[in-house]
């Protein structure tokens, strides 16, 4: 009952924007922002940055400093969902430099968190560890342990895609001991997720969906719909690697219908794109095919242009396994030529080494 009322309300407020009852320019800085934000926790990318850029204006009017900080860190956490990662951390300079100057510690710690999130996004993982580091340094000196949490929740990310499972674990437990003092529901469950990761990737299959299962039942306990959908997903990476194909598409799928309630097509595409890996690999190339193209049709028309260089490197990797040389080529050209545009170095070098290769 509890997720229906909030997703009913979310979903309200976004009727609301997009049919124009609200005058944004009449909102005040505070409750621009608050919408914005939550228009992005379900992927509501175009009216979240109508909320936002009007915070901005308004706040400049208003020499609402605080106010121009917040809104710019948001604007750049949109920036970077989708895959706007230049613009993403151009934004954040823009907010840092505001905090520095008020000498804002709090909004520090959140904006060098991002920072080190858009590095992480782009493979710069020396960097990314340097602005969380920052990010940690803040948030102790102020005393905010919610945010010291997502700190080490986001080093320990860096460290699983480095492959230090070990130093993954650690940073993941200490963000779960600071999320359990202060009762940040929400980031003990994505703590959960993180570790269901690390042990997915490590093959402890039971002790990933154990980790899933605990973040799921969090999610589903405080109303967060988009996180249950990423769980069920979590858990369909799960099934996929264990090859239960059938139990996979239904993981997927469930994800998939609660990302269409709430209207969060980011997650919508990510979710087709899983079915389209689960396809592949049960060897059905026209249900692959379909999926990957569906995935990409949401990728470009909202702007999303990481995950469309992921889609396409996916559907060049597809053309490959088919010998369709010619179609490999193409594909992995446009995936090099996006990687290369958000500032994804590292996966730009990925792709040219593909299309040497063919």
């Amino acid at each position: 009952m509890v997720a229906q009322l909030i997703l009913q309300a979310m979903q309200e407020q976004q009727a609301r924007l997009s049919a124009g009852e609200q005058d944004l320019a009449s909102m005040s800085v505070e409750e621009l922002i608050r919408a914005g934000e939550q228009l992005l926790d379900v992927g509501g990318w175009q009216e979240a940055e109508k909320c936002l850029l009007q915070a901005i204006e308004n706040a400049e009017k208003e020499k609402h400093i605080e106010g121009q900080i917040g809104a710019l860190a948001a604007l750049g956490c949109l920036c970077r969902g989708r895959g706007d990662l230049p613009q993403a951390m151009m934004l954040y300079q823009k907010a840092l430099s505001l905090a520095e100057r008020t000498n804002e510690r709090r909004f520090m710690s959140v904006i060098y968190n991002g920072m080190g999130n858009t590095c992480f996004m782009q493979g710069r993982y020396s960097q990314a560890i340097e602005y969380y580091k920052k990010s940690l340094k803040n948030s102790k000196q102020v005393g905010d342990e919610e945010q010291l949490a997502v700190g080490y929740g986001n080093l320990g990310s860096v460290y699983r895609e480095q492959g230090d499972y070990r130093r993954a674990i650690q940073a993941y437990r200490k963000a779960i001991e600071l999320d359990v003092k202060v009762g940040y529901e929400r980031g003990l469950a994505q703590d959960y997720g993180n570790l269901g990761i690390v042990y997915l990737l490590q093959g402890q299959y039971d002790r990933a969906v154990e980790m899933y299962q605990q973040c799921l039942e969090i999610m589903l306990y405080i109303g967060d719909q988009g996180g249950a959908a990423n769980t069920y997903s979590n858990l369909g990476n799960v099934h996929r690697e264990l090859g239960n194909y059938e139990m996979a598409i239904q993981m997927y799928q469930k994800g998939k219908e609660i990302r269409e309630r709430i209207g969060d097509e980011p997650g919508i595409a990510k979710d087709y794109g899983n079915l389209a890996l689960v396809y592949e690999e049960m060897g059905d190339v026209a249900q692959a095919l379909e999926y990957h193209h569906k995935d990409l049709a949401i990728t470009e028309r909202i702007g999303d242009w990481h995950n469309a260089a992921i889609s396409y490197f996916n559907l060049g990797t597809l053309y490959r396994d088919l010998r369709e040389v010619k179609q490999a080529g193409v594909h992995y050209e446009k995936a090099k030529a996006l990687f290369e545009a958000v500032g994804d170095i590292q996966h730009a070098q990925w792709a040219a080494q593909k299309l040497r290769q063919l």
